[in-house]
């Protein structure tokens, strides 16, 4: 079940950076004993700005579960754009799962699937 995960998102993944705003990306695919897995990469933009992603799963009764996950966007300068990701704040949020919109606000949001970051960013940027 990991495997088909694995190779949903390795195809999504090169059908979206296969396009002229991306320069150079990476997908890395670990299995895990216990049918978990984990993956990370990165993607840079002709503008230099950068993602960089990870997720660390679980496969049980047949559903995909992200323990820890973190899809992480920043410009050219390094300024945080937004992340994604369910890392415990001190002191407590009031949810688990949020958005960091720049380097101060955090708003509740659940977990997204890859691909819809990587077209929440090209939206954003404006390159589709």
């Amino acid at each position: 079940m990991i495997q088909t995960y694995f190779n949903q998102l390795e195809a999504a993944f090169a059908q979206f950076t296969a396009v002229s705003f991306v320069l150079e990306s990476a997908i890395h695919l670990e299995p895990r004993p216990g049918n978990q897995g984990y993956v990370y990469g990165t993607v840079v933009f002709t503008d230099q700005s950068r993602f960089f992603f990870r997720e660390y799963l679980d496969v049980a009764a047949g559903k995909i579960e992200k323990l820890m996950y973190t899809y992480h966007y920043q410009d050219a300068a390094n300024q945080l754009l937004f992340r994604y990701d369910n890392a415990q704040h001190k002191p407590a949020l009031l949810f688990l799962e949020h958005k960091h919109i720049g380097d101060t606000d955090i708003i509740q949001a659940d977990a997204p699937v890859l691909s819809e970051v990587l077209l929440e960013i090209a939206q954003m940027r404006e390159w589709v």
